[in-house]
């Protein structure tokens, strides 16, 4: 059920016996054939996903994140738009803590942007010190991929794990499989750098940078590798929050 779409009738019937799922993403690049808001598109499809099977609320996404580290991303690109850890941070402790008012006990943060994980921990473990009884997880969808998954998708397409990161073929795929309306497929492509590093630099230097934002292959990405890892992402997730949080809805008992 969408929060956003019911009635306060509605949601105050159900507030307290479901689970309430946040999908929390970004505006960020994704090279020349993904949507800026690629991340909250994956994000936002595992929601429903979690709605169908266990019948949880889902909240609005939260569609901007905290910046990329620019040599992750590829560079910085037009339309990149970013908060401040302490920003997002008490959004989502706000949105929290309202929804916790209301009466809900059992919550799911469900990112898809790296970078904000810190942000998320440090959110959810402010709630927690408040929040009597409330039980909360953090997630994102690949901590439910297995690396067997990973593992035997880079041997069959010759794309090595290292070559696959931000707006490569993975990501690509489960675009595809989400939303595959918003993808261009004919500007799929692969990018380089002269260099890779770990460390953060201001100013980027150039030969830190790709020209695209991919980072570093896109091109073998297809919807049939986005639906193999949708399935077993949807399949453990579901079987994660059922683990940490129990069956939903539940009864309520005054």
């Amino acid at each position: 059920m969408r929060i956003a779409d019911m009635t306060w009738q509605e949601y105050d019937d159900q507030i307290g016996r479901r689970i309430v799922v946040l999908p929390i993403g970004s505006i960020d690049g994704h090279g020349p054939h993904l949507p800026l808001s690629a991340d909250t598109i994956i994000s936002d499809h595992l929601a429903r996903q979690l709605e169908e099977r266990l019948g949880v609320l889902v909240l609005p996404p939260l569609t901007y994140g905290l910046a990329t580290d620019p040599a992750a991303s590829g560079g910085r690109f037009p339309g990149v738009t970013n908060v401040r850890a302490a920003t997002f941070t008490a959004l989502v402790l706000d949105i929290l803590r309202a929804s916790y008012r209301h009466g809900a006990r059992r919550f799911v943060l469900l990112d898809s942007h790296k970078v904000n994980l810190g942000a998320l921990r440090e959110a959810a473990e402010l709630f927690a010190d408040t929040a009597p009884q409330a039980r909360i997880m953090a997630v994102t969808w690949w901590d439910v991929v297995t690396e067997e998954s990973r593992n035997a998708i880079a041997a069959e397409t010759g794309v090595a794990r290292h070559d696959d990161h931000h707006a490569a073929m993975v990501e690509t795929s489960l675009v595809m499989h989400a939303a595959p309306h918003l993808v261009r497929e004919e500007l799929l492509a692969d990018d380089e750098i002269p260099r890779r590093a770990r460390y953060f630099v201001l100013p980027v230097p150039q030969d830190l940078r790709t020209k695209t934002g991919v980072v570093y292959r896109a091109a073998a990405a297809s919807p049939a590798i986005g639906a193999r890892l949708m399935t077993e992402i949807v399949t453990n997730l579901v079987a994660a929050v059922t683990r940490e949080l129990g069956e939903s809805p539940q009864e309520v008992h005054p």
